[in-house]
């Protein structure tokens, strides 16, 4: 934006300036400050804490609470999957008692993980700790399933998957949780009876939800084998319609490449909510 002329003929009336001043600090939050940049993806932290993203793409770092990261679309990596997950960070004294995650039964692998072990009562947990490490007695110890110390590795949490050009007309975005058929039903394990190879998880595998999430795009996508038209998809609960709940779940979504398209992610976005961590 080219910088206001001092002089009497074009000078800005100071109120005008504090108008526009507090629209920029407000941006992020604004629809109008969100709207897709045509070869861009926009990463958008509506969250009240800031965000750390995990990411086989692109680096996004973190985010603070009302910022943006706009990437190129042509950064991401090109018929391959990108997976982007968010971790909220927040001060060791704002955590909840991991250790009280006692719902999933023990150490990865012991029980399988369930849908309704991510919501109710734990759903706290499941949105500030680490589940490979919290339920154990360990977190008070070792201050790593939340806060300064916590292990944010890519192995949990909310997934949102970019592949770009995963066909020569087609980029693919995807939602996925894995949280099963109901909150006591989840996928199938892998070698049990009835299992299929492609359609099965490992007893260790949690359940990809954390942070909720939105996707936006300005141009018409098609959702599922069905061919749905839509422009986004979202995410506002581990048991969410728009994501995959099975490995082989009907639920991608194909957008046909055009350099008039951008995408636009956000996190907490608008009639979303994130329980208190206390």
């Amino acid at each position: 934006m080219r910088p206001p002329n001092t002089s009497s003929r074009y000078a800005i009336p100071w109120s005008a300036l504090v108008v526009s001043l507090v629209g920029l600090l407000l941006c992020s939050t604004a629809k109008v400050c969100n709207a897709q940049d045509a070869g861009q993806v926009k990463f958008v932290n509506s969250c009240k804490y800031s965000l750390t993203f995990n990411s086989t793409g692109p680096q996004i770092g973190t985010l603070s609470p009302g910022a943006n990261k706009t990437i190129p679309i042509s950064s991401f990596n090109q018929g391959g999957q990108n997976r982007i997950i968010p971790y909220p960070n927040l001060q060791d004294n704002m955590c909840p008692n991991c250790d009280g995650w006692t719902d999933l039964g023990g150490p990865p692998g012991t029980k399988q993980r369930e849908g309704w072990m991510w919501e109710g009562n734990d759903a706290k947990y499941a949105a500030y700790c680490n589940p490979s490490l919290s339920g154990r007695g360990i977190c008070a110890l070792q201050h790593n399933c939340c806060g300064k110390g916590m292990v944010q590795d890519g192995t949990y949490g909310t997934h949102f998957e970019f592949t770009p050009k995963g066909t020569p007309t087609n980029d693919f975005v995807n939602l996925s949780t894995n949280y099963g058929s109901g909150p006591h039903d989840p996928p199938k394990l892998c070698g049990s009876p009835g299992s299929h190879p492609d359609d099965c998880v490992d007893k260790a595998a949690v359940i990809f939800y954390n942070v909720p999430i939105e996707w936006t795009t300005n141009q018409n996508c098609t959702f599922s084998s069905k061919g749905t038209q839509v422009k986004g998809g979202k995410c506002f609960a581990a048991s969410c319609p728009d994501a995959y709940q099975h490995p082989t779940d009907d639920k991608q979504v194909a957008c046909a490449v055009s350099p008039s398209r951008g995408y636009v992610v956000t996190f907490c976005p608008a009639g979303s909510s994130m329980p208190n961590p206390q």
